[in-house]
């Protein structure tokens, strides 16, 4: 694939194929540098989720042909950034002698920096979308507007219920007028993906969360699943 996309000059494929490899490695750099050793569970995952965001995502469209394929693939980040902050906070504990921190701290401590990982990621499709032309913020057509711009007063909500058609004009580099038509409805330009994908961040990070406090609240005897999402430090 890397090789006919470099054949093709397809040079975003090659960036994000270069890319991919690189966070291929990612688990063993990690592993050889902080001598520790990743769980195989959560190592798989890992590579899976990158694979199937990139090579799958990207480069297939199964962003476009799997409509939930972006919806999973966030509340997946999610869960995943909720154990990586699990694991950094949990080692952290268990290497400490002048203060223990609570199951409950640890939990909230891990959905904060699920979200914040999840929020910063939203920057990243943002700040894509912006300044290289992409169209990470996926965009969806609905049919009824508020705002207040269309008012004639200050602060004046006006509501647009059952839009029919948006038509849009605009110029090309060489002057020429293109008009573009869209049809049953109005285009929302990625503020709809956006919350979605928080919101399903949040459902994630909340889940990872909750059996994260329990395991440690039970002194592992439960929930032993969270082992495979704790790395341990090599001897």
């Amino acid at each position: 694939m890397l090789g006919n996309s470099i054949y093709m000059q397809e040079w975003s494929h090659v960036a994000l194929l270069v890319l991919t490899l690189i966070l291929f490695m990612l688990p063993y750099l990690i592993e050889t540098y902080l001598h520790i050793n990743i769980p195989s569970l959560l190592e798989l995952i890992v590579i899976s989720f990158i694979f199937s965001s990139t090579v799958l995502g990207e480069l297939n469209d199964f962003y476009g042909h799997i409509p939930v394929w972006d919806t999973a693939l966030h509340a997946l980040s999610g869960f995943l950034a909720a154990g990586v902050g699990f694991s950094l906070i949990y080692l952290l504990n268990e290497n400490i002698t002048i203060l223990k921190l609570t199951p409950l701290f640890i939990a909230v401590t891990t959905f904060c920096f699920s979200m914040t990982v999840g929020v910063a990621w939203e920057f990243v499709e943002f700040s894509a979308d912006r300044w290289l032309n992409m169209d990470m913020q996926k965009d969806r057509i609905v049919r009824q507007i508020n705002s207040v711009d269309l008012g004639q007063r200050n602060n004046k909500v006006v509501q647009l219920k059952d839009i029919q058609r948006t038509t849009i004009e605009s110029e090309t580099a060489d002057g020429k007028k293109v008009t573009t038509v869209i049809h049953n409805g109005y285009l929302d330009v990625g503020v709809i993906d956006t919350m979605k994908d928080l919101f399903v961040n949040f459902i994630g990070a909340l889940f990872f969360s909750i059996f994260g406090y329990l395991y440690i609240d039970h002194e592992h005897k439960r929930f032993q699943f969270i082992r495979n999402f704790i790395p341990t430090k090599r001897k």
